[in-house]
């Protein structure tokens, strides 16, 4: 499941793609993770496909920066909203909601290869 999702073909294939950009986060001068989004993904919508960053990161506002840049960005594209989907045991919802995401609806996915992700899906309006 992992290696189709980054695969060095699909990645490839994501930043080919002028509405598909990936930023790397910074730590100072250390690179602490990445996010990857797609505007228009749907009708004015941007989808956060993509937002890592490394454990040691945690309370620095490194994911708050994060998110504000994929913000910004969204709003000089001019989309409306954000979406993004987060395991509904992942922590990091707890940090969407502090950042103005709010869960809209849930879901499980057949991902293939036996694998299904239970999800809820989150959104940000401007």
């Amino acid at each position: 499941m992992l290696g189709e999702m980054y695969s060095s073909e699909e990645i490839t294939s994501h930043l080919k793609n002028p509405d598909f950009p990936y930023y790397i986060i910074w730590d100072d001068e250390n690179a602490a993770g990445f996010v990857g989004f797609e505007f228009n993904y749907e009708k004015d919508t941007t989808k956060l496909h993509r937002i890592y960053l490394l454990a040691e990161t945690r309370g620095k506002g490194i994911g708050k920066a994060a998110l504000d840049l994929v913000k910004n960005q969204v709003k000089k594209f001019g989309n409306k909203r954000i979406i993004l989907n987060v395991n509904k045991t992942n922590p990091a919802k707890k940090i969407y909601e502090s950042q103005g995401f709010r869960v809209y609806d849930d879901g499980v996915f057949d991902i293939g290869n036996g694998f299904v992700m239970d999800d809820f899906l989150m959104e940000f309006l401007f």
